[in-house]
């Protein structure tokens, strides 16, 4: 099948709507597609604090998935685009602490990987405990296949920066896959997952960059207002 990517840039309110149509297309024409939405300029949200947060090991990749967000997040640590990055550890012992915490975090989570909605007053604690802005979600979800595909399952791995009060798109990287029979065996099914999360990661990296003619307008800006590249070092 043959693969498709698509990349639009798009306000918060056009990101609504483009998402709810292309979620519609995609379950009538093909299977697997890579789609990449983003801010027209990322330079405003270049070395930002992020927390990396993770849904719960989907369904038969329990015994890989905690070893590959390991790697995921250290992937994350030494991009340069990113600024300090809160990550599992940091999480766990926060919330071991509070229990509170933890369930507000679950409640949030929930809600933002099945509705895509980022509960404001949740956000704005899990922000503050954080001590990032921005939050860097890691989505992956098991679907039965649509009538046009040949297998019954479908796998849709999601990378997304959002701020996290506003729940506002920042960047967004969405891998949409067809499993053949032969990726449903254990050992196929647990490679096949580690490689498609890890392209997912790939797309970020290569696509959350400011643009050379973007680097070369903030160098026509006054002095005073300018950005230099080599003082945040990307």
């Amino acid at each position: 099948m043959k693969l498709k990517y698509t990349r639009n840039h798009t306000s918060f309110s056009g990101a609504v709507l483009l998402a709810g149509i292309l979620g519609i297309l995609s379950s009538l024409t093909a299977c697997k597609t890579v789609d990449i939405k983003d801010k027209a300029d990322l330079l405003p949200y270049m070395l930002k604090p992020v927390a990396f947060l993770t849904v719960k090991s989907p369904k038969n990749l329990e015994t890989v998935w905690p070893g590959l967000m390991e790697l995921i997040e250290q992937r994350l640590r030494g991009l340069p685009a990113l600024g300090k990055v809160t990550g599992i550890k940091e999480r766990k012992l926060k919330f071991a602490n509070n229990p509170k915490l933890r369930s507000q975090f679950r409640t949030y989570l929930s809600t933002l990987s099945l509705t895509g909605i980022s509960d404001k007053e949740l956000a704005w604690k899990l922000e503050k405990e954080f001590e990032s802005p921005y939050f860097l979600l890691l989505d992956f979800a098991s679907f039965p296949c649509t009538k046009d595909c040949s297998s019954n399952e479908q796998w849709v791995i999601r990378l997304k920066l959002i701020e996290a009060h506003s729940g506002d798109l920042i960047f967004l990287v969405r891998k949409q896959h067809e499993l053949a029979e032969d990726e449903k065996v254990a050992e196929s099914y647990n490679a096949l997952a580690g490689k498609l999360t890890t392209e997912v990661v790939d797309e970020f990296v290569s696509g959350f960059i400011v643009p050379w003619h973007r680097w070369r307008y903030e160098h026509l800006q006054p002095a005073s207002a300018r950005i230099n590249r080599t003082e945040i070092g990307i």
